[in-house]
């Protein structure tokens, strides 16, 4: 059976599984657990965890429907408004067993996922990045930052890596990275060293262009600057080809132009979108084509 690993968080991430889904069932999705915003920043003051939000994420796009509505379900009233049950459940299960990784194997058995999902680190992680030559801590601060990110790195700086997740890379037929945040899902969970060594060594790497810069850290940046932003963050990252949406662009603000020219990586054109976001369908027909 074809095996594809999906590098990333948030919605990007969702997108990938979904169309990767389509096409195999042995889909493991590598998740950053950087996040400090909303729920999953309550919950790591309160519990020391890393950010369970968009591992929750990952667990529903594979999930099936029911099982994904029960997971985002999200509390309106009272103490527990804003946050959803799929983050209550991976903290609950991570007291319980003592291990956070388990905790979110335990938590996609539950929601009866086929596939696997696990975090980029078992270690609750902090992004820092440089931003206008100033420091700024933290995903959602460098997220709303107010111009590109220049530098990203993670505390502590050498994290330990998920060795499930390392394993599922290192066999996998395809690893997507992307679509979603290029610094803040992406490259979060590619600088836990173990993951992106194992990703320089992946059989086949794909990296799933942004339809739009984002207002904070992808502002100002092309094709190329999203790729030379990876590869000058993962020392000797490989990566094999480019989706690139190749679709009239008019409709989106900010839109990710391609110069061909000034891209150093093979790149596939492809109509990749629906009303402004990645269409998991698309995609998954662009994806068949790189297996």
């Amino acid at each position: 059976m074809t095996r594809i690993v999906c590098i990333g968080g948030g919605h990007g991430l969702s997108a990938a599984l979904a169309a990767a889904k389509q096409l195999t069932g042995d889909v493991t999705a590598v998740v950053t657990a950087a996040d400090d915003g909303g729920s999953s920043g309550v919950l790591r003051r309160w519990l020391g965890i890393p950010a369970p939000g968009d591992l929750r994420m990952a667990i529903a796009a594979l999930a099936g429907d029911d099982q994904a509505a029960l997971v985002q379900y999200r509390f309106r009233e009272g103490d527990l408004a804003g946050h959803p049950l799929g983050n209550l459940l991976i903290a609950a299960l991570a007291d319980v067993r003592g291990d956070f990784v388990r905790a979110v194997a335990e938590a996609a058995q539950i929601a009866g996922v086929t596939g696997a999902v696990y975090p980029a680190s078992p270690e609750p992680l902090t992004l820092h990045a440089t931003i206008g030559g100033t420091p700024v801590q933290g995903q959602v601060a460098i997220a709303l930052g107010p111009d590109a990110v220049e530098q990203l790195w993670l505390d502590p700086a050498e994290p330990a890596a998920t060795p499930e997740a390392v394993d599922a890379i290192e066999a996998a037929d395809l690893v997507v990275l992307g679509p979603g945040s290029l610094f803040t899902s992406v490259l979060a969970a590619l600088l836990v060293p173990g993951i992106g060594r194992a990703v320089r060594h992946a059989r086949r790497v794909a990296f799933v262009l942004n339809l739009s810069q984002q207002l904070g850290e992808t502002k100002g940046l092309d094709a190329a600057g999203h790729i030379d932003a990876l590869t000058r963050h993962v020392r000797r990252l490989r990566v094999d080809v480019a989706l690139v949406n190749d679709w009239p662009s008019d409709g989106l603000l900010r839109p990710v132009h391609l110069v061909e020219e000034t891209v150093r990586v093979p790149i596939v054109r492809a109509d990749l979108a629906t009303d402004g976001v990645h269409d998991p369908i698309k995609l998954a027909a662009t994806l068949k084509t790189l297996l």
